[in-house]
């Protein structure tokens, strides 16, 4: 069975764009302290970004399984980023509130509505947006540039 990026469970969105930092120092080696540097700043620019448009969400960092970062969150929503061989997913999952089902119908309704922000979010970035177009048998996925 294949691998592939992970995302959130119970996610209502999973966006996925494809991470291209550059791990080269300035001599042309390769030097893995380049490629951690890139990726945090990506994480904190999409932080940035996603709060200026999305003023509800704070800065988190915890985990919400085994590979996926929560980095934001809001009272309805978490957003967690993963990796797997230069893929990221981007996903939404509404908090679970077992006590109130307002709650929960309202935070499934708010993770949709966020998903064109996030896209533009991706897009201003320079991430490119891609969508995935189906999973073969042995679990290698395909995806194609979203329009």
């Amino acid at each position: 069975m294949g691998r592939s990026v992970n995302y959130l469970d119970n996610s209502e969105v999973v966006l996925y764009f494809p991470f291209e930092g550059n791990e080269e120092n300035e001599n042309g080696e390769y030097d893995e302290f380049f490629l951690h540097m890139n990726w945090d700043d990506m994480i904190n620019n999409l932080q940035c970004a996603i709060k200026r448009k999305l003023p509800s969400y704070y800065e988190t960092d915890k985990w919400g399984n085994r590979e996926t970062r929560i980095i934001l969150e809001n009272n309805l929503c978490s957003i967690g980023i993963s990796e797997y061989c230069g893929l990221c997913s981007l996903s939404v999952a509404p908090k679970n509130n077992e006590y109130d089902a307002w709650h929960e119908s309202f935070a499934l309704n708010h993770a949709g509505q966020i998903k064109g922000t996030l896209e533009k979010v991706l897009c201003d970035l320079g991430l490119k947006n891609l969508r995935k177009v189906g999973t073969f048998s042995n679990g290698e996925a395909v995806f194609e540039l979203a329009k």
